[in-house]
């Protein structure tokens, strides 16, 4: 059986990656850092140590002439350096079909998972890639559950509401969703109300969540307040004690 360590830790992931990529690799610009997403990101670690999971698509479904295949190598090492507190994980081949690999072809998510990795490790080097906590719309069938507990996912997140236990079938700890901060949108108050509520409570364990397309002024549900709805949660918990880590790798 695997075991949750003791003390307070948070987790931090952000779903459907891809943009960043195709912006990066439309400017072919001179470092990851000069993208404005990872930019901020890296000012949010650098304050509290916060340690994000990116959980990336293959495909970008709204630029459907990008896919990973075109992004260099250039990066790899820039990647590798920042590994301690970036990292990257597969969500889906890409954001459409909904629910891929419960109700559309779930028997596809071992090829996707492949070229996924294909590309990554050529992208950003083994050492970045990390197993997820959640999967594109949360649900696989029971092959793909295994599928990916055999390529580490120790923990697999299920929706807010859900139950913190151990599920001996596919010897994963499941854990709900505390919340995604862009379930909000510019209610940067009522993130920290629900985190300080839970706080109260003697919640030990947070996972916290969010997307990256409303951190862009292009996409239709843009959030100008998305990185300070981040930084927001990430100095609360900090203040009241939690450690950034990565559950994949603390579980034991």
């Amino acid at each position: 059986m695997l075991n949750m360590p003791d003390g307070k830790m948070y987790n931090f992931f952000i779903d459907d990656n891809i943009f960043f990529f195709t912006d990066i690799f439309r400017k072919n610009c001179s470092s990851i850092f000069e993208h404005f997403y990872l930019e901020n990101l890296k000012n949010i670690h650098e304050k509290y140590g916060t340690v994000f999971t990116l959980n990336c698509f293959r495909h970008n479904f709204h630029e459907p002439d990008f896919d990973l295949s075109l992004f260099p190598d250039k990066y790899r090492s820039e990647f590798e350096d920042n590994a301690s507190w970036l990292r990257l994980a597969f969500h889906a081949d890409s954001e459409k079909p909904n629910r891929p690999y419960k109700e559309v072809h779930p028997e596809k998510l071992e090829e996707h998972y492949a070229l996924w990795k294909k590309e990554m490790v050529r992208i950003a080097g083994e050492k970045t890639l990390i197993a997820p906590v959640i999967i594109h719309f949360f649900d696989a069938l029971p092959p793909g559950r295994h599928f990916l507990r055999g390529r580490g996912m120790k923990l697999y997140a299920v929706r807010s509401g859900g139950a913190f236990a151990y599920n001996p079938e596919f010897d994963q700890i499941e854990m709900p969703v505390d919340m995604f901060l862009n379930h909000y949108f510019s209610d940067i108050g009522k993130m920290q109300e629900i985190v300080s509520e839970k706080i109260a409570s003697g919640q030990q364990k947070f996972l916290i969540g969010s997307h990256e397309q409303y951190a862009y002024a292009h996409y239709r549900s843009y959030i100008p307040e998305y990185f300070a709805g981040v930084d927001a949660v990430c100095k609360m918990l900090t203040e009241n004690g939690y450690e950034p880590v990565y559950y994949s790798e603390v579980i034991q």
